[in-house]
């Protein structure tokens, strides 16, 4: 009886990769938001149309839509993992767990690209800017470092 309920527990999946695209749905939608509200504030208020201020917005956008588009590879990641095969594009197949991590780790490295760049448009204090720099330069190290060596075993 143990084995057969851990053998139908891939059901246990469905929820997680269900919550993930529901969040993927969500944020595609705010994005969306996001945009429309900052186009109809440049074109209504002159203070808005400052390049710093849009620069941010969009690159805030670029954020919220890559950050939507990992959800629905995590759900499909899950979903293919542990449910059933789905008819997705070659690059989105998930056939272990390590394929599943790098595209994380890829994707990580840019939100973290995107996220600096939004914070060196807004420039409010360099040696915040250069700390959170490096913070970010030491995260993608160690994340390719990683990979490299994970790839030569």
């Amino acid at each position: 009886m143990w084995k057969r309920i851990l053998e139908s527990g891939k059901a246990i999946a469905l929820l997680p990769s269900l919550s993930l695209f529901v969040g993927a749905v969500f944020l595609s939608f705010y994005g969306i938001y996001i945009l429309l509200e900052s186009l109809y504030k440049a074109f209504t208020d002159e203070i808005a149309r400052d390049s710093t201020i849009l620069a941010t917005k969009f690159i805030s956008v670029m954020d919220i839509h890559l950050l939507s588009v990992v959800l629905y590879i995590f759900a499909v990641g899950l979903y293919e993992l542990f449910v059933g095969k789905l008819q997705v594009p070659e690059w989105l197949k998930i056939e272990n767990i390590d394929q599943l991590k790098s595209k994380l780790a890829s994707v990580i490295v840019l939100i973290l690209a995107i996220t600096f760049t939004k914070k060196f448009v807004e420039w409010k204090n360099p040696v915040d800017t250069l700390l959170f720099g490096l913070a970010v330069s030491a995260v993608i190290a160690v994340l390719i470092f990683y990979y490299k060596i994970k790839s030569e075993h």
